[in-house]
């Protein structure tokens, strides 16, 4: 069975152990990755503290070199969208979509230049904002969008002068350690070191002295453990964690518009994306009609292994989220919900699938409706009046996205203003991110950004320079 390799100060580095990376729709082994253990954690935060110096003094050469990291992507688009439909799951367009998306994001980076920041300049002195990288930085990243999410957490700890330490999913660490390699041709040796395990090393990673910062996108518990593992340390923590976003459908919605997208947004990837459309609330006059045309869409929708041509969606990535999602969805049913599409699941492959569901007549405190179901299971449900629907979209936990919907988009955008959720949406839900646009979560949807320049501050210290006239 071939084995992908770390890399770690620039080189190839061998784990304790090996672990077989699964394909979630035929259960057949793909590939073996490393176990890092400590000494190996260890030597990639050294290389990353090492290398950090010469690193962080040129903005020149970091541009210059995520320029030619952006270019090796779009190079090896072909082999490595393969690699990643397979470990993850995803239809092969959607995977070279990932990585094309990926591509852009260093490409912004290797393009945007050092901005100056006077906080006050009068005839005594200048005050200005001085901004310094942290130092090294790990990076957590979770199994739905590997290598978009790697690169949004890339791309500014590279640009602000960081050097970094990555965890991939165990699930999904192979185009992660496949891209490493590529990096490791154009990169100084150190700045980019990966580490591959499971949950001890992650906490082992959080927990470290040397590591300055960690970004992480998961779970919510899994978040709470990484704040209570910095804690020690007093680490900086950048944590975007689960959401159960609700789109509201006011009354005067075009539906025949309306519903394609929705269900779009609520059912990529599978349904596994923490700002999908989790939670769907229709005014009462077009509910029916809104279950129909989802329960629709959701019978066109072909399902089945991402390398199979024609493929809507492919199969959960794991089978931990698979049963979850098959738990919530007895609950609905047990609690008076109806399923109003086909649940039969493809017959020709014994991977984690589950087509589209859309579940109508739900009641508002079932598990499908109150938690994060990260999978395709929709529920929809009724509401009388704007101020009931806004009520009911906030009484949750989470905060990460929400929209609304309206033939009036100025009526629309002051309803979602008051949706509590940082993401939020007027006729469209989730937008693919954008390097110039900031992203990020309130609630146990967790704190900080990623993008726009309040994302890239998340990489840095800010210093304050007092300089006298004349100086």
């Amino acid at each position: 069975m071939d084995r992908l390799f770390n890399i770690s100060a620039g080189d190839t580095a061998h784990g304790s152990d090996w672990y077989a990376v699964e394909d979630p729709a035929f259960l057949h082994a793909i590939a073996e990755a490393p176990i890092t253990n400590q000494g190996g954690l260890d030597d990639a935060v050294s290389a990353a503290s090492a290398a950090l110096p010469a690193w962080s003094r040129d903005l020149a050469g970091r541009r210059h070199a995520l320029k030619q990291c952006a270019d090796l992507l779009a190079a090896n688009l072909d082999e490595l969208a393969v690699l990643l439909s397979r470990e993850q799951g995803k239809p092969l367009p959607a995977a070279k979509r990932e990585i094309l998306s990926a591509r852009s994001y260093l490409q912004y980076f290797a393009e945007k230049p050092a901005a100056q920041e006077i906080i006050r300049r009068d005839p005594n002195r200048t005050v200005e904002a001085v901004r310094a990288p942290l130092g090294v930085v790990g990076l957590i990243v979770p199994w739905n969008f590997p290598i978009v999410l790697l690169a949004m957490k890339l791309g500014p700890a590279l640009w602000t002068g960081n050097t970094v330490v990555a965890k991939p999913a165990p699930t999904t660490s192979l185009t992660t350690l496949a891209i490493a390699r590529l990096f490791a041709g154009c990169l100084p040796a150190g700045v980019f070191n990966t580490v591959t395990g499971g949950a001890e090393l992650g906490a082992s990673l959080v927990s470290h002295e040397g590591v300055a910062k960690v970004s992480f996108t998961g779970s919510t518990p899994t978040g709470k453990r990484i704040m209570a593992g910095a804690a020690p340390t007093l680490k900086r923590l950048t944590l975007e964690l689960g959401g159960n976003d609700a789109a509201i459908v006011l009354a005067d919605t075009d539906l025949d518009a309306a519903a394609p997208l929705l269900f779009e947004r609520a059912f990529m990837n599978a349904g596994q994306v923490c700002c999908a459309v989790k939670r769907l609330y229709v005014h009462s006059s077009l509910y029916e009609p809104m279950v129909e045309k989802m329960a629709a869409i959701a019978a066109s929708w072909r399902v089945g292994p991402g390398l199979v041509d024609g493929v809507h969606m492919g199969p959960l990535n794991n089978r931990q989220q698979f049963d979850h999602v098959h738990t919530l969805l007895r609950d609905a049913v047990a609690a008076g919900g109806r399923i109003v599409t086909d649940t039969a699941t493809p017959s020709e492959w014994p991977g984690h699938f589950i087509r589209p569901t859309i579940v109508a007549d739900i009641p508002e405190d079932s598990r499908l409706v109150q938690e994060e179901q990260f999978g395709p299971a929709l529920p929809i449900l009724p509401f009388d009046n704007e101020d009931e629907a806004i009520s009911r979209a906030n009484a949750s936990e989470y905060g990460l996205g929400g929209s609304v919907w309206s033939s009036d988009p100025s009526r629309a955008a002051a309803l979602a203003a008051r949706l509590e959720a940082v993401n939020l949406f007027v006729n469209q839900h989730a937008t693919p991110p954008e390097p110039s646009i900031p992203f990020g979560g309130m609630k146990h949807s967790g704190f900080g950004y990623e993008f726009g320049d309040w994302g890239c501050d998340e990489f840095v210290v800010r210093k304050v320079l007092h300089t006298p006239c004349g100086a």
